[in-house]
């Protein structure tokens, strides 16, 4: 059987792995065919993006076999196939399985950097390439890995400029911004000529009743929420729009990443750790005494301060500097 050249092994969720893409592209061009066992919808999307060749769903039951002792032979075959094997995961105990069954290199990286190292989770997963010899330090500029130059327009030539898509969830709420202040953007871009769509994944989906609520009615409009499960579908529908505006969450780094105007609105996690990288991004958190604790204390405070003082006037303000226009919330 001929062998393949490289597996990557990501049990992240889409913002954990969409921050690494950069680095897999490092890889991909390195080493040529690479493949990816991770949650079969990013994987899916992985590999629309061109970003792997190929993937398999880390949650079928075969792959659980991992953790079992016994592992399935079909699952020993597949990892027989690959050379190398990058491994983003704490588990020390799934590295030792990995290499007792092929005898090859794994690098194993930790998903996010240490809470003490003030570094961004791409340029410790590329950082961690070159401590594992996987790549060399001549393949990664880490002076240059977050600067818009690597990160082209990845957009549909014929996108809509007029299209804004407006994500107000998050993988965690104690990240949201008040659904509120995105229905008063989506008010003002309206009123500039401007479509805003909302887009709202499986966690966020009780949320298409409040935004009929407060928004679509209210102003008569006829809008569009869009419940957005596929992760290949939503991949098209950024391509094709003009700009994203949304929280601290896994789409907005996709957003980023595709070269879309982001703007993310960061409340209790840490935007030197977690900021959504692309071509043209800003991220807004309003300057405070406290440090983010979104990773050190989950709970959070009471008042969360990082969220309620950011206005909507704040968040308009940093997508007309990206767009190159300002006009007033009304």
């Amino acid at each position: 059987m001929a062998k393949h050249n490289l597996l990557v092994i990501h049990h992240g969720a889409l913002g954990d792995v969409v921050a690494t893409f950069p680095a897999l592209l490092k890889l991909k061009k390195k080493y040529g065919r690479m493949e990816m066992l991770c949650e079969g919808k990013i994987g899916q999307l992985a590999r629309f993006l061109d970003i792997v060749d190929d993937h398999f769903p880390i949650e079928a039951a075969a792959f659980a076999t991992l953790y079992s002792g016994r592992v399935d032979p079909v699952v020993k075959n597949i990892l027989l196939e690959y050379d190398k094997i990058v491994l983003f995961s704490r588990a020390r105990d799934l590295q030792s399985v990995l290499f007792s069954i092929t005898g090859k290199a794994v690098c194993r990286i930790q998903p996010q950097p240490d809470i003490d190292q003030k570094i961004h989770v791409t340029e410790h997963a590329l950082s961690n390439l070159v401590r594992c010899g996987f790549l060399e330090k001549t393949d990664v500029d880490t002076g240059s890995i977050l600067s818009s130059a690597v990160y082209p327009d990845r957009r549909d030539p014929n996108f809509d400029r007029s299209r804004i898509l407006i994500h107000p969830g998050s993988g965690s709420r104690k990240k949201c911004w008040p659904v509120s202040n995105f229905v008063r953007i989506a008010r003002s871009l309206r009123a500039r000529g401007k479509r805003p769509e909302f887009i709202l994944g499986p966690a966020e989906y009780d949320l298409a009743e409040i935004l009929t609520r407060q928004f679509f009615q209210q102003d008569e409009y006829h809008g569009i929420v869009y419940r957005m499960d596929n992760l290949t579908e939503l991949a098209l529908r950024l391509k094709a729009s003009g700009g994203f505006i949304g929280n601290d969450s896994g789409i907005s780094h996709l957003s980023a990443f595709l070269g879309l105007p982001t703007v993310a609105v960061f409340g209790p996690s840490d935007p030197q750790r977690w900021r959504p990288v692309g071509r043209n991004v800003t991220v807004v958190r309003p300057e405070l005494d406290c440090s983010p604790c979104f990773e050190t204390d989950g709970d959070g405070c009471e008042k969360m301060e990082c969220l309620s003082r950011t206005s909507p006037e704040d968040v308009l303000k940093a997508y007309d500097s990206l767009a190159g226009r300002l006009t007033p919330v009304p």
